[in-house]
């Protein structure tokens, strides 16, 4: 049984494919395309949109459609790999297995690529001061350096550690210029691993190697800041661009973190950030509801919830959907919503009472009130409380619309007097447990197994 939305499946030349593009994103991609295929200098573009709103998926459809035009592309996780000790290494570790990817690895290119870097590596790792430099070197390049990689680092190898320091300071006095002729090195291979792993037909303009770094925000603060400084210090060079999939508040947040609560996050990111392009969010209400509902349609056959008309899920989906897209709730807030209601259903026996309106608005408050969540649980949920969350639209409710229902379904429950209009709403024994349906619905369904 699937309780959890999978990861959408998206092949690496994949693309765009209709039935996967529910929001129709091609076009913001097809601008994307033209703009890194035209402009010839280095760019950084951060990709900005909050979490869970889709970014990850954009990125990996549009890296699809990069690589079919021609573009050489590496996608990267950065959350997935905060664990290498230093930033460059993990990005130095990515362009050579694309070189080696493309070409074989006895190859001029793949070889070129590798062993500037590792040079640039141990350069950057010299100023560790670690007690055992190959061990240093090792861990800062991500095991790229090898035995033979550090040969030539003669007696300073076997040092103790205030030697080692010391060592260090000489090289970086005594060689400043072999140092800047490292660096040179590294960035004309860069430079040139475009050209060598995609060379353009004879007239057309070189396709540059876009480099995708997902997940930044998410990574530890201080491997983050150094992932955008070890780009614009040694990745910045022409036939390159790399674009960021970030929330740029929370990365803010990482510098902040990094460098004191005083400093200008903003300002400090415009160093290392050309541009930014902000996920499209519909602005128009009506298109949030239909953003959203598609993907809810998505979610309800990824977890194989029930059809219409065969249970609770359409109306308790109506609500959440409503719900959340007034409060401009997420996608990601969407699937965890519907986790909680497969689990809800799925381990509650047939025989419980299930109104949909009823679960569905007690999941909402669930994920975006706790403290109305926990009244309800406990008896002490007021009507008047439960309809300024649930319904706070001025629009006028018609009698054909789905949220006058669902009112009229908190009404019934939650009203000490129940309304004439609602006399005949319900019959028989739940109309005499109207005033309980809440707190068992919150006990015995929502809450049944904690999600």
């Amino acid at each position: 049984m699937k309780v959890y939305p999978q990861p959408l499946e998206i092949g690496d030349h994949e693309g765009f494919s209709p039935e996967k593009d529910i929001f129709g994103r091609a076009q913001l991609a097809s601008g994307m395309t033209n703009l890194v295929g035209t402009v010839e200098d280095p760019l950084v573009i951060a990709f900005d949109g909050a979490w869970g709103s889709g970014k990850t998926t954009f990125l990996k459809m549009w890296a699809g459609e990069l690589r079919k035009t021609g573009h050489p592309v590496i996608f990267f996780d950065a959350f997935e790999n905060d664990y290498v000790e230093d930033a460059f290494a993990a990005l130095a570790r990515e362009l050579i297995e694309l070189a080696e990817e493309k070409a074989p690895k006895s190859s001029k290119v793949a070889k070129n690529i590798r062993d500037k870097a590792v040079d640039l590596g141990a350069l950057l790792a010299r100023g560790t001061a670690k007690i055992g430099l190959k061990m240093a070197v090792r861990a800062a390049t991500a095991g790229l350096a090898s035995s033979d990689d550090l040969k030539d680092l003669g007696e300073v190898v076997t040092a103790e550690a205030e030697d080692v320091a010391e060592a260090y300071m000489e090289q970086l006095l005594d060689k400043p210029r072999k140092q800047k002729e490292t660096v040179e090195s590294f960035r004309k291979a860069l430079a040139n691993l475009a050209c060598l792993l995609s060379p353009p037909p004879e007239g057309e303009m070189q396709k540059p190697l876009v480099f995708i770094i997902d997940e930044l925000d998410r990574c530890k603060p201080l491997f983050a800041l150094a992932l955008l400084e070890r780009v614009k210090h040694f990745m910045a060079v022409p036939n390159v661009h790399f674009v960021l999939g970030v929330h740029q508040r929370q990365l803010e947040s990482s510098v902040r973190y990094a460098y004191g609560r005083d400093i200008d996050a903003g300002a400090y990111l415009q160093k290392f950030i050309n541009m930014t392009v902000t996920v499209d969010v519909p602005a128009d209400r009506y298109d949030r509801v239909t953003q959203i509902a598609k993907y809810a349609n998505r979610l309800n056959s990824q977890l194989d919830l029930p059809r219409k008309n065969d249970g609770p899920v359409e109306p308790t989906a109506d609500m959440l959907a409503r719900v959340l897209t007034y409060y401009g709730m997420t996608l990601r807030t969407l699937e965890r919503a519907y986790t909680i209601l497969k689990l809800s259903l799925s381990f509650t026996p047939p025989n419980y009472r299930q109104i949909g309106p009823i679960i569905g608005g007690l999941i909402a408050m669930k994920l975006l009130r706790p403290d109305m969540y926990r009244k309800a649980r406990h008896g002490q949920l007021t009507l008047s409380d439960a309809l300024d969350f649930l319904f706070p639209v001025d629009e006028a409710l018609t009698e054909e619309s789905s949220a006058t229902w669902e009112k009229e379904w908190w009404t019934f429950c939650l009203s000490e007097e129940l309304p004439p209009e609602l006399k005949d709403f319900a019959q028989g024994g739940l109309a005499r447990e109207r005033r309980t349906l809440v707190r068992y619905t919150a006990n015995e369904i929502v809450e049944r197994l904690k999600a």
